[in-house]
């Protein structure tokens, strides 16, 4: 009998967690932004990358008071504070302050520091932005992003993809009644409290997120907060890199945000991404949007609502496009091709004896051209080959949207890499990855309801986790390194074979 032996993932224990929280300088580069030492008074008693790693430390323990127990522990801050020494010797760039560290944070001073400081719509957004360049950093060493990596645009890598999703987290608290009205022309929504006779009041009585909404998804609706993460991952385990998280403002605007969250980090980039796998909340303007100013491939089903659906069999529909007609001379004269976007992919069509639209091909991609215009923005052409029974010949097709099209049909229709490609299956599958991310932060959370209350406290208990994810894939890489260099020492100072 063959056995099977099952090889299982590299769980770290609390300690190693604890240990792999501060033992990494991304937590106290961040910290570095927090202007917390003020010009008059008495100096703070803990310092910015204590109470930082408190909030990390609360994604690990699922709670704010739990986390002041275990830090109270005999021993613990004592070891972390350990930690910190080693990290200071190997990176004294980082300038560590010490403060008054003899003991840890508790959750008095933690909520003072988050309330104050950390969620400053000055100060968060730039959290935000040092977390994100410290993350780049972390997926180039992985050899993730790299711009002379591995791929090219007719066939991306999946080391210089960057995938997302959006989760929403759901509030500790019921929402209050109320009555809401949208502005037809801006989409704002007016929110009028009711008592429970239905009158209305300036506010509710008891407490409450103020900043919930309700989200419609393929699950039905949702009310809660929603939130967006870029990320990258390599191809072995524990090497997912969370690249960005983002808040999403108001429901219907996930995409939007989620976009804008790849254009601020697309700068640190630059050529190491060749493609964006997202869900179909990127429609046709968003996917525009990408390929021309930030020239990436844009990786996603075609939206179920978009364009013809005509029946192919009674158990099938498909989305149909039409392209145009493609012209090419032969030594029989010229000869003409019709072509369609079906799904998402291009097609040569012809005409039934009813005169309805019939796909004959699937056209093989050959090649993409993404040339760099003078104005600054990329415009993408991608050569299909057309099997003529005469002479074969490369059809030459764009997927922007074409002049006058502010509905940006075209580009919501075609897709480069399009479902039912070999290079769509690899890549696609990446997004998966997302909504592990999203099970494993929801987890920590207590039955799976947000901790915080307000959107940029959660948005600040997001960034924790994903800080927490980084750097205990970093910790982990880091044992991995030194327990190979110690194999190799010690081969090297075995005798040589006779």
């Amino acid at each position: 009998m063959t056995r099977l032996h099952v090889v299982r993932t590299q769980v770290l224990t609390t300690a190693e967690q604890i240990e792999a929280v501060f033992s990494q300088p991304t937590l106290y580069r961040i910290a570095t932004e927090v202007p917390y030492r003020q010009p008059v008074g008495r100096p703070p008693l803990h310092p910015a990358w204590a109470l930082l790693g408190y909030g990390v430390l609360a994604r690990v323990f699922r709670s704010g008071a739990r986390t002041e127990a275990e830090l109270a522990s005999p021993g613990v801050w004592q070891r972390i504070l350990e930690t910190v020494n080693k990290v200071r010797q190997h990176h004294p760039e980082l300038d560590i302050p010490t403060g008054n560290a003899t003991r840890p944070p508790d959750w008095a001073a933690w909520k003072n520091a988050r309330n104050r400081y950390f969620t400053d719509p000055e100060i968060l957004p730039r959290l935000q932005e040092v977390f994100t360049e410290a993350a780049i950093e972390q997926a180039h060493t992985f050899g993730l992003l790299q711009p002379r990596g591995d791929g090219s645009l007719c066939h991306p890598s999946p080391s210089r993809v960057v995938y997302g999703d959006g989760t929403v987290i759901r509030p500790l608290y019921r929402p209050p009644a109320a009555r809401r009205t949208k502005d037809p022309e801006t989409g704002e929504v007016t929110i009028t409290y009711l008592d429970t006779d239905g009158t209305p009041i300036d506010a509710p009585r008891r407490r409450f997120d103020p900043d919930a909404a309700d989200y419609h998804g393929h699950t039905g609706s949702v009310h809660g907060q929603n939130y967006v993460g870029l990320y990258a991952r390599g191809d072995q385990p524990h090497q997912r890199v969370v690249l960005a998280v983002d808040r999403v403002p108001r429901p219907g605007l996930e995409a939007d945000t989620a976009v804008a969250c790849f254009q601020r980090i697309y700068p640190l980039l630059g050529n190491g991404v060749q493609a964006f796998v997202y869900d179909g909340a990127v429609r046709g303007t968003h996917i525009d949007t990408l390929m021309t100013e930030c020239g990436v491939l844009v990786i996603n089903k075609v939206h179920g609502t978009h364009g013809r659906t005509r029946t192919a069999r009674e158990d099938e529909q498909q989305r149909w496009h039409m392209l145009g007609t493609w012209e090419h001379d032969t030594e029989t004269g010229a000869c003409t091709h019709q072509l369609a976007a079906i799904d998402g992919a291009v097609h040569e069509f012809a005409l039934d004896e009813t005169g309805a639209p019939t796909p004959r091909h699937r056209l093989v991609r050959r090649q993409v051209k993404r040339p760099r215009r003078r104005s600054g923005r990329y415009h993408f052409n991608i050569a299909y080959e057309v099997p003529c029974p005469t002479e074969p010949f490369l059809a030459w097709v764009t997927p922007h949207a074409e002049p006058g099209d502010t509905e940006h049909a075209r580009a919501d229709a075609v897709r480069v890499i399009a479902q039912g490609d070999e290079d769509f299956a690899r890549l696609y599958g990446l997004r998966n990855d997302s909504e592990a991310f999203n099970s494993q932060l929801k987890r920590t959370l207590l039955v799976d309801r947000a901790m915080s209350l307000g959107g940029q406290r959660q948005l600040l208990d997001v960034l924790c986790f994903a800080i927490l994810n980084n750097t205990t894939n970093a910790y982990r890489a880091a044992k991995r390194n030194a327990a190979t260099q110690g194999l190799r020492s010690a081969a090297s100072r075995l005798p040589d074979a006779a």
